[in-house]
Order: structure tokens, then C-alpha cells, then sequence
């Protein structure tokens, strides 16, 4: 209580870690607190700097803190009451594990010298946290100060994560250890040490004989990566290698490259280039990054992960080699050693580009409706071009992620690992806060943004500069397109009735439009990027596309082979138009080529083909059968940009 005016001492757990978290550099802290030692933290926080966010519900907050911490380098932070408070952050924690973010989640507990009296929100909250986090730290007492560094200590240390701190003063706490404060298991995802010394020099002598051997050498590139995205564009500009990226490692290779050859997810849209290789590199993978799908390629796969994967932990690259060197010593031997090859010119820039084409012609829309990729060519066409995305999960990020180029990493941003839908909205927010006044678009459908819509209210109390784009559809599109026609239920399962969000938006005091075609949607992007808050753009779409999407993703239509490594054009153009198979396309009469479509062809430079081919080509498709897999320059990048952390505060 304050007597006097005069604010008390903070008790010595809750000093401690606001004390540990502002030596580690975050400047902010999301969440909902609840009484006591969460409004002690907050106003902890207050006294040595820090600031508080307040959101709407704890996953959100979560997601929002995860965020910070992929743009600024620094633990995020994110302050959630007992009980109901940490349960529902659980699917944010979950996030940050799986997508390896160090978070510090604080959260109030029933203190110990009454736990024998309390049963009211009384949870075992250690072993919920344990669940998801890396480890559980009770702060408090004696020993709080290093508790507190322990556990921003451990949520950095590599591979990086979520530690749930449980605030009791009445305890006596220790350094995390097994069997006390912190699991033995280290958490989940999390790996063994780094090598050191020469321990890794018989693998790197192997990646060497590999790549020597190697005429057609393709490289994938994971999010452990990005720290070394300086030595990874001199290692490969220029060299003609192709250089496959996985969601969270876009941007390492420019999209204005010819080595950049699209998106590695573990479906099947990659299969033509992967299959012709005859070696497969993998720098900084992360195996979470990958759907559940087979790996079947036969080139050998090698990965360079910098670090021992845990004993017992899956392989999901079924036949791989595990090569435990640090990273940079695999780039140096493949700068000096990898340009002997026979991959036909541009291979990588032909790879990228044939799956644009794909996609645009899976592109179909009725009348008062857009197509989903182009809402995406649209939107990428009228924005800076070093805007930050952030796209939830569902249909339209299989459209929205191929589509979306980028020049540096992390500049779109989705949940990988854990692939939540209710993703977009909370990562724009954290974004919109760590560059102030820098627009920043989020892509949700409709069932993401429905599980955060009050976040806009956030987006409108601290005028933050988000444009949500919302695939409206009234519907989860992407189960939809997995929903047998028998015994998995009817409409009822994934049809939504229809909602107006640019009214729901409106009432929460953000601006918002609906959009039906094009220039619509160009006009209400202009208005919004002029704007200081945030404006909701509703997108009415037609889903109609989604069924050949998917297909081209993750289903047989993506093995096709494309004109590039191993066909001609013509061969290629023949797949891609559904002769080859044999079965004439329906092929309605070609919309003509609207005002925004000839903008984007006169504005097309290395990206103009993504831009102008999904404008150009709206053509309907047939309903393929879909395999039923889960969806799941000058800068030095390395290290996350100082530029967020110090706006951000």
C-alpha cells in the first residue's frame, strides 16, 4: 500500500527481475496483471524505465513479447496473474518455445507459506509451465537477485526460449537445477551444447568432400541463420547455388537475388528444384520449421545446425547427416569450395518464379470478390518495400508467404513452430512498437482475427500505424479444403455466418473499409499508410482458389516438374496449364488487365513477375486431389536490429 504519497520498496523478487530484465535490455513488458505482486511489477517497471503494454488477453501478450524478442535481440517480457492468467498464455508460451524466442513470463502464484491454506486459483503452475517452457524459476527472497538472472540467462541461451518465473517472496529459492526450480530436461526443442575446439573438424573435412563431389548442391536456409546473413549473401551472390529459405528464415538471401529460390516448408511446391539437387545443405534448420511430411529426396541431406541435437530428439530428415560445426565454418568452406556445379543459369530465380506462376494460375474470383493472391500481389505493390508483414495461419498464407517479397530477415514474420492461428494482430502490435511509425501490415482470415479482434482496440489506444488486411470468407478455409465430404461433419464444422470487420473495427474507434476488387483495395492502402492509427481493411475473397493452392503447396500438383532444372519451357508451360495431364482446363473468359494490373507491370523490376503475373492471370481451376498435410543489402542482419530495440522503448 502507498502511505502518505510515499511509494514503497519494492519486495525483493519483484526488483530483482525487473532489475535483470532491464540489464538484459528489454524496455517493455505486455500483459494483464492481476493484484499485488503484479501491479508491484508494474509499477516496478515503471521506476527503472521499463514500459507497460496493456493487451487483452494473455496469449495475445505473449505473442506480442515473443515478438520483441525476434526484432530487438532482447528477452521479451509479458506479466500474467495466477490461475487463469497463466493458463491462458499457455498457447503463447507454446509459440515462443516452438519458434525458439526467449520470453520471461512473469506471473504471480499462491505463495508458499499459504499454500497450505489456499485453494482459490490454486494451480500446480510448475508443471504447467514445464509443459511448454524451457524452465520454471521461483523468484523471491534471499537469493531472488540471482534466481531473476537465471532465468533471463537461461531463456537466452541457445537454442533460445520461453521461462515462466512464479513470483513468491516467501520462499526460499535456488539457481534452477533438476528437481527444483527448473526441469532437467531442458525444455522442448532445446539442444546440447555448441561444439568447440577441433570436435568438429572430421565434419567439416565431410561437408568438404561433399561438396567437391557435388554438381548440383542446393542450400537450405533456417532461422538459425539469419545471425550470419552478411557471410551467407557474400557465400552465395554470385555463385549460382539455389537457396531454398523456410518461413522464419526469409529475407537472408534478397528476393531481388537469382540465388533466392523460394520457399522449404517440407511440402511439395519445392519438390522440382530439391529433386534435380544432388546434395542438400541445411544451415541453421530448425526441424520445428518443417510441416509433417515425408523428406524424400535422393540427394543426400546434410545439416549444420551449430549445435548436437538432443539424444533420442526425431529426425524429421529421414537419412540426414548431422554435422555439429558452427555455422560460419560451414559458410566459409561453402564460399570457397561451392561454385562448381552444373545448375542451368538462374536456376533459383527460374524456381521462384515458376512457383509465382503456379500460383497465379490458380487465381479465381467472382464477381464483388478478390482472389486471394491478389489481395497479396496488391498489397506488396503498394507498401515500402522494408515494411514488416506478419501473416497468421490458414489458407491465405499459402498464398500471402510465396508471394510476399522481402529484402532483409525479419521482415515477415508468421508462427512457424507452432503455426497458431491469432498470430498476426498481436505480432503487428509488438512490431508497430518497436519501429514507431513504420507501417506494419498483418494478414489474418477471419477465424485468426476473431480470436484477437480486441486487439485493435490496443492498435487504437497507443495509434499504432497496422493495417489489417482480413481474408473474409466466413469460413476456416484451410480444414475446409481437408474436410472429408463423409463423417467429419458439414457446414457446420467450418462455416462462420458472416461479420462485418470493418464495423467491428470501426466501433473500437479504428478506421476500416470493405474492399471488393482492386482498386479498392489500392485506394484504402493509400488512405491507411497516410494515417497515424490503425485501419482494418476487409477483404471479401473467394475461396474457390484455396482447393488448387493447397494442391500446388502440399499436394501432387506441386511435383510436377517445372521449366528450369531438368525441362524446357515449353514442357513446363504445358504442366502448368494442365495439358500434360491429359485433362483440358475449363478456361473462362481472361479478365482484362485492370488500372492497378499495367501499374504493376510498369513498376516490375526483379519482382515485377510475382507482382503482374498473379494480376494478369485469373483463371479458373479444377478441384485437384490434395494430400492431406498440416499446415502448419548493406545491413548486417546477424544480429536482431538494434534499430527496433531502440525505438521501441
Amino acid at each position: 500500500m502507498i502511505d502518505n504519497g510515499r511509494r514503497p520498496s519494492a519486495p525483493a523478487g519483484v526488483a530483482a527481475i525487473v532489475t535483470a530484465l532491464a540489464s538484459s535490455g528489454t524496455q517493455v513488458i505486455f500483459g494483464i496483471p492481476g493484484g499485488g505482486p503484479n501491479l508491484d511489477v508494474v509499477g516496478a517497471a515503471a521506476t527503472a524505465g521499463l514500459r507497460f503494454v496493456l493487451t487483452h488477453s494473455e496469449s495475445a501478450a505473449t505473442i506480442m513479447a515473443a515478438t520483441y524478442a525476434d526484432l530487438t535481440g532482447v528477452p521479451g517480457a509479458v506479466l500474467v496473474t495466477r490461475g487463469p492468467g497463466l493458463a491462458s498464455a499457455v498457447n503463447g508460451i507454446a509459440h515462443a518455445a516452438l519458434d525458439r524466442l526467449p520470453v520471461i513470463v512473469i506471473a504471480d502464484t499462491v505463495r508458499s507459506a499459504e499454500a497450505d491454506r489456499i485453494s482459490h486459483q490454486r494451480l500446480d503452475l510448475a508443471a504447467l509451465g514445464r509443459a511448454v517452457a524451457k524452465a520454471v524459476v521461483t523468484v523471491g527472497g534471499s537469493q531472488a537477485g540471482d534466481a531473476a538472472a537465471d532465468a533471463v540467462r537461461l531463456a537466452l541461451t541457445p537454442p533460445a526460449g520461453p521461462v515462466v518465473v512464479l513470483m513468491d517472496d516467501s520462499s526460499v529459492c535456488h539457481a534452477p537445477g533438476p528437481g527444483r526450480n527448473g526441469p532437467a530436461d531442458p525444455g522442448p526443442g532445446s539442444l546440447g551444447p555448441r561444439p568447440e575446439g577441433s570436435a568438429f573438424g572430421d565434419d567439416l573435412a565431410t561437408l568438404a568432400r561433399a561438396l567437391r563431389m557435388a554438381r548440383r548442391p542446393a542450400i537450405l536456409l533456417g532461422h538459425d541463420a539469419i545471425a550470419h546473413t552478411t557471410a551467407i549473401r557474400a557465400a552465395l551472390r554470385g555463385s549460382g547455388i539455389p537457396a531454398l529459405h523456410t518461413y522464419r528464415a526469409r529475407g537472408i538471401m534478397p528476393d531481388s537475388e537469382a540465388e533466392a529460390a523460394g520457399l522449404v516448408t517440407g511440402g511439395t511446391m519445392e519438390w522440382p528444384l530439391l529433386s534435380a539437387a544432388d546434395l542438400i545443405i541445411g544451415l541453421g534448420v530448425d526441424e520445428a520449421e518443417m510441416i509433417p511430411a515425408s523428406w524424400e529426396y535422393r540427394g543426400p541431406t546434410m545439416l549444420v545446425t551449430g549445435y548436437p541435437a538432443k539424444r533420442g530428439q526425431a529426425t524429421y530428415f529421414t537419412g540426414a547427416s548431422e554435422l555439429t560445426m558452427p555455422l560460419p565454418a560451414a559458410i566459409d568452406l561453402l564460399a570457397v569450395t561451392g561454385r562448381r556445379h552444373d545448375w542451368p543459369h538462374l536456376a533459383g530465380r527460374a524456381a521462384r518464379r515458376e512457383t509465382a506462376q503456379r500460383l497465379a494460375d490458380a487465381a479465381c474470383a467472382g464477381p464483388g470478390m478478390l482472389a486471394p493472391q491478389q489481395v497479396a500481389a496488391t498489397v506488396r505493390a503498394h507498401t515500402p518495400d522494408d515494411c514488416v508483414a506478419t501473416v497468421d495461419a490458414g489458407a491465405h498464407m499459402l498464398a500471402v508467404m510465396p508471394l510476399w517479397e522481402v529484402t532483409e530477415p525479419r521482415r515477415l514474420l508468421i508462427s512457424s513452430g507452432l503455426a497458431t492461428m491469432g498470430f498476426a494482430l498481436p505480432a503487428a502490435v509488438a512490431a508497430a512498437i518497436c519501429a514507431p511509425g513504420q507501417p506494419v501490415i498483418a494478414f489474418t482470415g477471419d477465424g485468426g482475427l476473431g480470436m484477437t479482434l480486441s486487439e485493435i482496440e490496443t492498435a487504437v489506444r497507443l495509434a499504432l500505424r497496422i493495417v489489417v488486411i482480413v481474408f473474409n470468407d466466413a469460413a476456416l478455409s484451410l480444414i475446409k479444403i481437408k474436410q472429408l465430404a463423409a463423417g467429419q461433419g458439414g457446414g457446420e464444422a467450418v462455416d462462420y455466418g458472416p461479420v462485418s470487420y470493418a464495423r467491428t473495427a470501426e466501433a473500437m474507434g479504428a478506421a476500416a473499409v470493405v474492399v471488393r476488387a482492386e482498386a479498392e483495395l489500392a485506394s484504402a492502402l493509400a488512405a491507411a499508410l497516410c494515417r497515424d492509427g490503425p485501419t482494418v481493411i476487409d477483404a471479401l475473397v473467394d475461396p474457390a482458389g484455396y482447393p488448387m493452392v493447397m494442391n500446388l503447396s502440399r499436394g501432387e500438383a506441386g511435383r510436377q516438374l517445372a521449366p528450369g532444372p531438368s525441362q524446357s519451357a515449353e514442357a513446363g508451360g504445358a504442366i502448368a496449364s494442365g495439358r500434360a495431364a491429359g485433362k483440358p482446363r475449363p478456361q473462362p473468359p481472361r479478365r482484362r488487365l485492370s488500372p492497378l494490373g499495367i501499374e504493376l507491370m510498369r513498376r516490375s523490376m526483379c519482382s515485377g513477375y510475382y507482382r503482374c503475373e498473379v494480376q494478369r492471370r485469373c483463371r479458373g481451376n479444377p478441384t485437384g486431389p490434395v494430400h492431406d498435410r498440416r499446415s502448419g543489402g548493406g545491413v548486417d542482419s546477424g544480429r536482431p536490429g538494434s534499430q527496433f530495440q531502440a525505438a521501441a522503448g
